[in-house]
């Protein structure tokens, strides 16, 4: 059974064969477009689109490391907190040294 093509964009004749999923010229004026190009963007995205609902997983490596980088979103994670924790913690004990001084505790 041949089913009909759908017009995907009228403008452009660009028309999708619904069996197959291919898009192609046809009809009227027949124009030909190659999806070659839009295809391998297409995988760039769906390759970044996957890189990060895994970097959700912190046991997960990172796209395109060397084999046995498991864990470093685990170790960036905890770097990163604690270099938060050390420049909160000193702003805190900078910002109570005037205070301290003048209640006479330094």
């Amino acid at each position: 059974m041949v089913l009909p093509l759908v017009q995907f964009i009228p403008e452009l004749n660009l028309n999708l064969e619904p069996e197959s999923g291919i898009l192609g010229a046809g009809g009227g004026d027949l124009i030909i477009v190659s999806m070659d190009e839009i295809n391998e963007e297409i995988a760039k995205v769906e390759a970044a689109a996957d890189e990060l609902m895994n970097s959700l997983d912190p046991n997960s490596a990172p796209l395109g490391s060397f084999p046995g980088r498991e864990g470093n979103f685990v170790k960036a994670g905890m770097l990163t907190n604690m270099v938060y924790g050390f420049i909160i913690g000193t702003f805190i004990i900078i910002a109570a040294l005037p205070l301290l001084a003048s209640m006479g505790v330094l």
